[in-house]
């Protein structure tokens, strides 16, 4: 079936669909809505399996619970790219800790970005002349 992809290893087989299924935003349609994106750029989980989104061209990161088709803006202000630690300018990067914080790549303000759990604010903890694209961070919160 050309819709599938097998992988074979010793005596387990796997199947996956490649059929999609939307999980956040409206396909075909960019927004600046709770329930739209516009120019998502990277993702990841939390423990609870809730999704955050850096929302690159709206210049916020959303975080949509697990099942939940609207996301809530936890990072930047909603379409406005300035430099003030509350705004984000084109975040191309997101990942979180186990104590829910998070660590942003504010790539157009050269910086990344750390915000606390709940935070409305965030810290800048680097910056550089060049623009961020993604960070790691290990099981210790070590960035």
């Amino acid at each position: 079936n050309k819709n599938e992809f097998s992988l074979i290893a010793a005596s387990t087989s796997l199947r996956w669909n490649s059929t999609g299924v939307t999980i956040a935003g409206i396909t075909g349609s960019s927004g600046s809505s709770s329930n739209q994106l516009h120019t998502p750029y990277h993702l990841t989980l939390d423990s609870s399996d809730s999704l955050y989104i850096g929302d690159s061209d709206n210049h916020r990161v959303q975080k949509y619970l697990k099942g939940a088709s609207t996301g809530t803006t936890i990072a930047g202000q909603n379409a406005t790219p300035t430099t003030a630690l509350n705004n984000l300018n084109y975040p191309t990067g997101v990942i979180v800790d186990s104590n829910g914080n998070i660590y942003i790549a504010d790539t157009n303000n050269n910086r990344v970005m750390f915000w606390s759990n709940g935070a409305s604010s965030g810290t800048q903890i680097a910056g550089s002349s060049k623009k961020p694209t993604g960070k790691k961070i290990d099981t210790l919160n070590q960035f």
